[in-house]
């Protein structure tokens, strides 16, 4: 009989210990058993140790605490280093799997061995795990073009085989602090083909103390840079992406004025907007574009 496929759940956390049991809660409820879980602390200052450690001693999970705070990066590739599965996930103390995520992931992985790369789909929930906002995923017909117009494949919902996980890891460069898992799946994509499950199989929280709610458009910004002169200098990547890099700025620009919306500068996301219109042109037509344009127009008066 075949042994079946064994996955590496990797959480990494920091002062998420009001939260990160009702993610671990839904690990504990998969309908498929076979998968570790590694929990890596970046040096949390709460009492997340205490909450995870009866969970340790019963052998539920691996507990690695960092010696110091070093964003996510750093804890997501310990957890890569120390993974044992044939297949790995990352999870955020605040993202929530569905009861049947593994064991529809074993089952993708079984049917289609020659996706090294597949993703579900995820959802924006509150906190009873209602649907807060579904988000739409792009058409894989054009992984290159798709991935340059937003990072569908965030982290949650994806699936790395072991030959992925043990060669590309994040970089830890701390300019990247908040698009360090969109940076990644450009490297990845250059030489995976992605698969995907159509089904929901994850949930993200809602709450203020998001990590994306505290980034501000100039990080986005220098995130930006940072990635294209990455495409550029890395000839695989530069293969399959150089000819999206104008869709790529143009469509982080848009991101980076939505931000400027809701911070209420709306000046400066009409500024943002006109540099996106010059990077690529095509993109005032898009409907998220038109929105976001209608929003600073209408708040500035």
């Amino acid at each position: 009989m075949e042994k079946p496929i064994f996955f590496s759940v990797i959480i990494p956390t920091y002062n998420r210990g009001e939260l990160i049991l009702d993610t671990l809660k839904t690990l504990f409820n998969q309908s498929y058993r076979h998968f570790e879980i590694i929990v890596v602390d970046d040096f949390s200052t709460d009492d997340t140790e205490e909450i995870l450690k009866p969970y340790v001693e019963k052998g539920l999970l691996r507990y690695i605490r960092l010696s110091r705070n070093s964003e996510r990066c750093v804890a997501r590739n310990t957890g890569m280093q120390n993974a044992k599965g044939d297949y790995l996930t990352l999870l955020d103390s605040d993202d929530f799997m569905y009861q049947d995520c593994l064991k529809d992931a074993a089952e993708f992985a079984i049917k289609h061995p020659a996706f090294k790369v597949f993703q579900n789909r995820y959802e924006l929930v509150n906190e009873k795990k209602e649907l807060v906002y579904a988000y739409s995923f792009p058409s894989l017909d054009n992984q290159y073009k798709a991935l340059s117009k937003g990072n569908f494949m965030a982290c949650v919902g994806g699936f790395l085989h072991r030959e992925v996980y043990q060669k590309i890891q994040f970089d830890a460069n701390p300019i990247l602090i908040g698009s360090e898992d969109y940076e990644i799946w450009f490297r990845i994509l250059a030489k995976y083909k992605v698969g995907r499950i159509e089904k929901v199989n994850c949930g993200v929280l809602q709450h203020d103390s998001r990590s994306v709610s505290s980034q501000t458009f100039e990080m986005l910004l220098a995130n930006k840079e940072y990635i294209i002169n990455m495409i550029r200098r890395h000839s695989a990547v530069k293969e399959k992406f150089e000819k999206y890099i104008p869709l790529f700025e143009a469509s982080m620009l848009v991101y980076c004025a939505i931000l400027s919306n809701q911070a209420k500068l709306y000046g400066k996301s009409l500024q943002l907007l006109r540099m996106a219109a010059l990077a690529n042109f095509k993109i005032v037509f898009t409907k998220r574009y038109i929105r976001v344009l209608q929003i600073a127009l209408f708040k500035l008066k």
